[in-house]
């Protein structure tokens, strides 16, 4: 691990003065910066652009990266304990085997993300995009059928881009279904309610 060199700090100082607004500020963009095994813990990196960055194994426990573009970013074996990941863009993001305990992923996008291995023990995922993600099979569970990509916390199942409690998938009615994407949608469900039950509810 190793600390922040001179020209990231200059760019992380004139991010804090942008998010107050105040003369000098520029947002951070960092995208595709090597920035392996850097300490960033406890940064304030919101609304910040680390799109393909490199941040293998690099600590940003207690960061705050609520809104921060992390699309396509290595995060494998970093650590994101207690990190505000709040509407963070992280759809394509390799977070295999980081520490994500505590973190704050409400309404995150982590559409195609691969979690694999991740900790994400009491992690916030509320509202979370988990379209075509790779679960943890822990805390995000994941299921390979045809048609829509299945993936489910122990609160919301997502099918393709309708994420929903268990306890309203398995009350919709045809005519909701139906209105979600057609006789697609409802041909799917027929076939595959009773055992997505199953396989969540026992």
């Amino acid at each position: 691990m190793y600390t922040i060199n001179k020209e990231l700090k200059e760019i992380l100082d004139r991010h804090l003065l942008w998010l107050e607004d105040e003369p000098g500020g520029m947002r951070a963009n960092i995208s595709e910066a090597d920035l392996s095994w850097a300490d960033l813990s406890g940064a304030n990196l919101s609304g910040a652009n680390l799109s393909g960055a490199d941040l293998f194994g690099a600590d940003l426990s207690e960061a705050n990266l609520s809104g921060a573009n992390l699309s396509g970013a290595n995060l494998s074996e970093a650590d994101l304990s207690r990190a505000n990941l709040s509407e963070a863009n992280l759809s394509g993001a390799d977070l295999s085997e980081a520490n994500l305990s505590e973190a704050d992923l409400s309404r995150a996008n982590l559409s195609e993300a691969n979690l694999s291995g991740a900790d994400l023990s009491e992690a916030n995922l509320s509202r979370a995009n988990l379209s075509w993600v790779n679960g943890n099979m822990r805390e995000i569970k994941t299921i390979k059928v045809d048609t829509y990509p299945i993936a489910y916390t122990n609160k919301v199942i997502q099918i393709g881009c309708e994420n929903h409690t268990i306890k309203e998938w398995f009350e919709f009615s045809d005519k909701e279904i139906l209105a979600m994407d057609g006789k697609r949608a409802l041909k799917f469900w027929c076939k595959w309610k009773p055992i997505i039950q199953k396989i969540i509810c026992n």
